[in-house]
């Protein structure tokens, strides 16, 4: 077991790797931008509002925003370090004519001209050598050294480095991006700028590339391209801020980690998920075990069509269902104590000055009925399971042999039937465990719990990628996890069983 134990877990980090990886590239490539907008028409259909990339598409904030989240480098790999002059000049020459060709007749889609800007931008960075030299090429007319000059600015401007508690030499470091950035704006052309004061401005500007040209090697030697094409990615800066266990900020709020805010809605969707798994697994084999035994008589068929209402009945019809024919209005059974149906616990003001027991019995109040309504569905279906799991044992030889050995019924279904229907159930609600920082959206919003679900809804709006992908992150951890952990269950319930 051992030996098994070990090749799982070096296998989980190259699992863990390649689901990130897809989800990753899956986001990445999505139709979109973290800036667009969502609308809903009047016939209630969502649409995006791209008009206001457009709008801030030259805007240093809305640049600086793609930076900071890594927008501006390629997905999987780098090639922009080899992008030759001639091919700048013509990207330029085509964002000026709104042509990809001088000879074509029809001008492209403004969204094209959109992405050829935005990749210009992206791509500035790394051929600064190429705008430059074509700045100051006297072949160069006014609109063609207009865009060579924003796009050199462009990629001369920095990141500063931003987040709760900066230390004085990220304080320092800002300072010194903040002067450097604005002495770049101050060198921008205009169409004012007369001949002279456009020469100025370009020389300027080849004299900061000469002199920042060794700290930001904007013109990299040939053995450190290859390194640019592996690491200077997206995914790359990803991965390097996850081994630190930097999971990355909010959109919103650069002063919120993502960890932080998880952290704070972890103990409702924990509770919201493990509770009831626990809860299910005992009494899906209460009803499995029951109903198997009382096979084809009114209990079994009874409590196969009961189950069976309750899987088909979708839990934003039994959510509002408890809270205005149970909860409004009523009591729980054989007390005067009202039954809540909203938030974790009662107001801060009062919670805070209940003890340890009370604030117990007041959370047991609360999640009373999302517990109900969260479990419903799942023990529905892992009780219909569970049947078939003890009626499949129940064939088995050894089960024949045991009674004629004169064993009691209770021997028989506890120690050799139990044990062994029981692997279906654990392989059942080991996947489930990936689910535990899911949450369940439906379930937070009616009863307004501020779980991982509701949270994790509005990251998906808002296209915050750090909270969706520690979301996946977290997920996929916990599902793997969750099989591991079901293998070595299987040894103790099934002697039979072994991992070599």
């Amino acid at each position: 077991m051992l030996a098994y134990i070990i090749r799982r877990l070096l296998l989980l980090p190259l699992t863990l790797f390649v689901i990130v990886l897809v989800n990753f590239v899956i986001i990445n490539l999505a139709p979109g931008d973290p800036i667009s907008s969502s609308e809903i028409s009047e016939d209630g259909a969502a649409t995006r509002d791209e008009e206001q990339n457009l709008a801030f598409g030259s805007d240093f904030a809305y640049l600086q925003f793609r930076e900071h989240y890594g927008l501006t480098l390629p997905v999987l790999f780098n090639t922009w370090p080899w992008i030759s002059e001639e091919k700048t000049k013509d990207d330029l020459l085509s964002l000026s004519t709104r042509k990809w060709h001088p000879d074509d007749l029809e001008e492209m889609s403004v969204q094209s001209h959109e992405k050829l800007r935005t990749r210009l931008g992206d791509q500035a960075r790394f051929t600064m050598h190429n705008l430059i030299s074509i700045a100051r090429s006297p072949k160069a007319d006014l609109e063609l050294q207009q865009n060579a000059v924003r796009f050199f600015i462009r990629g001369g401007t920095r990141q500063a480095i931003v987040g709760p508690n900066p230390s004085p030499e990220d304080r320092s470091y800002n300072r010194f991006i903040e002067k450097n950035n604005l002495a770049l704006r101050e060198l921008k052309i205009s169409a004012l700028d007369d001949l002279q004061t456009r020469k100025e401005k370009i020389e300027k500007l080849y004299e900061w590339y000469e002199e920042n040209d060794s700290h930001y090697q904007f013109n990299p030697p040939i053995w450190k391209k290859p390194l640019i094409f592996l690491f200077e990615t997206r995914l790359c800066r990803y991965l390097s801020r996850v081994f630190t266990l930097n999971f990355g900020t909010m959109r919103n709020d650069d002063n919120k980690r993502v960890i932080d805010e998880v952290t704070k809605r972890f103990k409702y969707s924990l509770t919201l998920a493990v509770i009831p798994m626990l809860i299910t697994f005992v009494l899906c084999q209460i009803f499995g075990f029951y109903m198997a035994v009382k096979q084809s008589k009114w209990q079994d068929f009874s409590l196969n069509v009961i189950f069976l209402i309750l899987y088909a009945t979708p839990v934003f019809v039994v959510a509002p269902f408890l809270i205005e024919k149970v909860a409004l209005n009523n009591t729980f059974p054989f007390t005067d104590i009202p039954i809540p149906f909203s938030g974790f616990t009662s107001q801060e003001s009062k919670y805070e000055l209940m003890g340890s027991s009370e604030r117990l019995f007041d959370i047991l109040q609360h999640i009373a009925l999302p517990l109900i309504a969260v479990m419903y569905g799942g023990l529905a279906a892992q009780s219909r399971l569970s049947r078939t799991a003890v009626l499949e044992v129940l064939r088995q030889d050894y089960v024949r042999t045991a009674r004629s050995k004169g064993l009691s019924k209770f021997t028989i279904l506890s120690k050799h039937v139990g044990r062994n229907a029981a692997i279906t159930i654990v392989t059942s609600i080991a996947g489930s465990l990936g689910v535990v920082l899911g949450g369940s959206l439906i379930i937070e919003t009616i009863f307004e719990i501020n779980g991982f679900g509701r949270f994790f809804y509005d990251a998906v709006v808002n296209r915050d990628y750090n909270v969706i992908m520690f979301s996946t992150l977290s997920g996929s951890l916990l599902t793997l996890m969750g099989y591991f952990v079901a293998d070595i269950t299987y040894t103790l319930l099934d002697p039979r069983v072994t991992l070599d």
